[in-house]
């Protein structure tokens, strides 16, 4: 598999991307409130918004509607989140991919590039998605990409915006190839 690594000095700047991109808006406060501000701003821009993160696609779900495309690995910060089986029925293409903790692999690069396609699309990560929102602000033209920030809230990126940052960021990881690095008792897709 290849995989791009990131390096280690770009792990505090994209843990809290918010205090080094000012193209980000963040929103805080508890989850009624922040879905409450994000159906007032993407209730009839749903077309256009991307998410990542089991708790905030499950949050869009509940309270605003279904997005263009949700990426979610069955984990809320690295820990099992049964939600994940209710999830998938919202959408209408269901794709999975592997994806290391701390790396972006081409093979979910060119999974979401496939999905984008296809709206109401649900990527299905065995891994981590944290990264791949990096993707998405990569390679979309134009849209929002929105996901959670742990005890905090969740981020929004305007892909006009944030895309520079996104590709330059992108550009600093490390190309690698590795083993599969699953164990069967990992792999996501049976729970699915």
């Amino acid at each position: 598999m290849i995989i791009y690594r990131m390096p280690d000095d770009l792990r505090k700047r994209l843990s809290a991307p918010h205090t080094y991109n000012k193209n980000l808006v963040v929103i805080k406060g508890p989850r009624e409130y922040v879905a409450m501000v994000l159906r007032s701003i993407f209730y009839d821009k749903l077309h256009e918004v991307y998410v990542v993160g089991d708790y905030t696609c499950e949050t869009f779900l509940l309270y605003i509607g279904i997005p263009r495309m949700c990426i979610v690995d069955g984990n809320i910060m690295r820990k099992p989140y049964e939600a994940h089986h209710t999830i998938s029925k919202y959408f209408e293409n269901v794709a999975r991919c592997c994806n290391p903790r701390g790396a972006i692999s081409s093979e979910c690069i060119d999974v979401i590039r496939k999905a984008l396609s296809i709206p109401k699309s649900l990527v299905v990560v065995d891994g981590e998605e944290d990264l791949l929102g990096l993707v998405l602000q990569s390679i979309l033209l134009r849209g929002y990409v929105i996901y959670g920030l742990p005890h905090e809230g969740v981020a929004i990126a305007d892909v006009l915006y944030s895309s520079i940052e996104a590709i330059n960021l992108f550009a600093k990881f490390q190309l690698q190839k590795i083993n599969n690095f699953l164990h069967k008792e990992d792999n996501f897709y049976d729970k699915l």
